[in-house]
């Protein structure tokens, strides 16, 4: 039995809803957590070249988003038949006829395009040419994340890729066009928001597992299985808290009124490690809508901690 599903009927909803603009936080977030780290440390150089690169960022992210409307139609019908979720599935409005693919697929290509080009404006203001390598990078994984041939959304790899694209690339792109150099020490500042980034694309795979098998989707879940997979996603959000909590004790030892600020969030990674992993929580439709979304939380919160314990200047 197929589910109905309301979508928008104006034609700018349909492209803000397609744009899925409020799932580009979880880039925008170490991004801005990176160039404010610039400006703690010092090394603030550039407020325009960070606005530029933060313009570009979002404009990858909306570009994959695109893409995936376009690529991942079969399985996207498939959760009307499975079930739908707020955090997965799509949003149907291409499979649906109410976006054409070609305009969408142009739009895609446009963005990237224009990120390509703001990028080269961050190289020029700051003569740091190894930042466009940085972002060619992630310009080109977004685009082949759900584009065949390659469709790394579809191999397994998909995850990892995210990893290091919304963790330490944007982490460091944004303290990198800030300031033109370096973040000392990023991939140790980065593996928390990786970690729960990775989270968020694996719990988002659950409520998808039934029509990601059916249109022969082979990401890490469906390699694995969904009892696996929880006890994946437990050990991502353990590794996030231990990451934290060596964070403060390797930048704050002894602050005690940093570590408040820390606990918070560690306890979070655990709760939800706990949920999923031992009370399987993963089972039931409407607990498993809240975890996914708790788990964005954790991720957004894991970049605020790093602004904030990373400030040691």
């Amino acid at each position: 039995m197929e589910m109905a599903v309301t979508l928008p009927r104006s034609a700018a909803r349909r492209w803000l809803v397609a744009m899925r603009l409020p799932f580009t936080t979880v880039a925008l977030a170490p991004y801005l957590a990176g160039a404010w780290l610039a400006r703690a440390h010092g090394a603030l150089v550039s407020p325009l070249a960070a606005a530029l690169g933060l313009a570009a960022v979002l404009l990858i992210c909306v570009g994959c988003y695109l893409s995936g409307e376009i690529f991942d139609q079969r399985e996207d019908l498939l959760t009307l038949r499975h079930g739908r979720s707020r955090f997965a599935g799509g949003t149907l409005l291409v499979a649906q006829g109410l976006l054409p693919a070609r305009a969408v697929a142009a739009a895609a290509v446009a963005c990237f395009a224009s990120a390509l080009g703001l990028g080269l404006a961050v190289v020029l203001v700051l003569g740091a040419w190894w930042l466009l390598l940085l972002g060619a990078f992630g310009g080109l994984t977004a685009a082949l994340y759900s584009t065949p041939p390659v469709r790394l959304v579809a191999r397994g790899v998909g995850e990892p890729f995210i990893g290091v694209c919304y963790g330490w690339l944007t982490l460091a792109t944004g303290y990198g066009c800030a300031s033109g150099a370096l973040l000392p020490h990023s991939l140790w500042l980065s593996l928390a928001p990786a970690f729960t980034v990775v989270a968020i694309i694996l719990i988002n795979e659950f409520p998808d597992f039934e029509a990601d098998r059916g249109a022969g989707k082979r990401n890490l879940l469906q390699r694995v299985g969904r009892p696996a997979g929880a006890w994946i996603y437990a050990g991502l959000q353990l590794g996030a808290a231990a990451a934290l909590a060596g964070l403060w004790a390797w930048a704050r030892p002894g602050r005690w009124g940093y570590a408040a600020l820390v606990v918070p969030a560690v306890l979070l990674s655990l709760g939800l490690a706990v949920q999923v992993g031992l009370r399987g929580r993963w089972r039931a439709p409407a607990a498993l809508e809240r975890v996914c979304a708790l788990t964005v939380v954790s991720n957004l919160v894991a970049s605020l901690e790093v602004a904030v314990l990373a400030r040691w200047s």
